[in-house]
């Protein structure tokens, strides 16, 4: 009976933080899959979403108002950092996003008034049903970059992806797109990052490595840029190698330090073989097909 209670108790785990990583691998696609925004930086909004629900939960914020601030907050980032992109495009910005996320773990790493330094925020406030509020605002995020993207404003966004010429040409304030974009993308990673917090009920900067934009996009790539259903597949992939890993130790004769780098390997080789046999992902974009009339 206790294997069983045991084996339940991780399945409920994995279902929870799948569900959450999901929602974050939502706003990578959406602002790299759908926009063309190299982000290598994504964490941040992750670090901004909890520390928000961390700093408000501690002053006694009802949950459901701190994950809307959390939201608010990880939205305005995205904004901001959109202005960067003004002069920046492809690789370069990509490279300026992942400085930006180092400078802001490094922040909270270092100043105690901010998040409590390098101790971090401990908090003790449960969301009831936890687990079947994670997966509700999954599938609404879900849903929500689905509409998103059959709107025009998706089409447009999914014009600048190709090039900004093009939408250029056809009057469109592609900066402005761009920026719509990145605080879109901020809004999602927010919520995620608000119910990672919640999960864990603490946090501190060395939950927000590079390491972790790294499993993002080793989702996106995985399950396939620019198809939200994709993404969640490439989630649900990751997570089970990322987490199922941890049973390696019952079986083979290993320490805690070699089964986390053996977890990356393991990724690390996943994401090679799909790019070499599967270079856009286990479930690809479909085109999109038009009747002539």
């Amino acid at each position: 009976r206790k294997a069983v209670m045991q084996i339940l108790s991780f399945i409920n785990y994995w279902v929870t933080i799948t569900a959450i990583y999901s929602i974050f691998a939502l706003s990578l696609n959406f602002q790299y899959g759908h926009g063309g925004l190299i982000n290598f930086g994504q964490v941040f909004f992750l670090c901004f979403g909890a520390y928000t629900v961390a700093i408000t939960a501690q002053l006694g914020v009802n949950f459901a108002v701190s994950i809307i601030l959390a939201m608010a907050v990880s939205g305005f980032v995205g904004f901001l950092m959109s202005y960067t992109a003004r002069n920046m495009g492809g690789t370069y910005w990509g490279i300026a996003t992942l400085a930006v996320g180092e400078i802001v773990r490094i922040f909270f790493l270092n100043e105690n008034w901010a998040g409590g330094g390098a101790n971090g925020i401990s908090f003790d406030v449960k969301i009831p049903y936890f687990e079947m509020v994670t997966l509700t605002l999954a599938a609404l995020s879900f849903g929500f970059t689905r509409a998103v993207m059959a709107s025009p404003f998706g089409r447009v966004i999914k014009t600048i992806r190709e090039g900004d010429n093009l939408p250029l040409s056809l009057g469109k304030d592609v900066f402005s797109f761009k920026k719509k974009t990145m605080a879109i993308g901020g809004v999602i990673g927010g919520l995620a990052g608000a119910l990672f917090a919640y999960q864990k009920q603490f946090i501190n900067p060395e939950d927000f490595m590079p390491i972790e934009t790294f499993i993002v996009w080793a989702m996106v790539v995985v399950g396939g840029k620019g198809r939200d259903m994709g993404t969640l597949g490439g989630a649900i992939i990751i997570q089970i190698f990322y987490v199922g890993t941890r049973f390696a130790k019952d079986f083979l004769p290993i320490d805690s330090n070699m089964l986390a780098a053996l977890r990356m390997i393991v990724i690390g080789l996943l994401i090679m073989f799909v790019m070499m046999y599967r270079s856009k992902g286990f479930f690809p974009e479909k085109p999109r097909l038009y009747k002539v009339p």
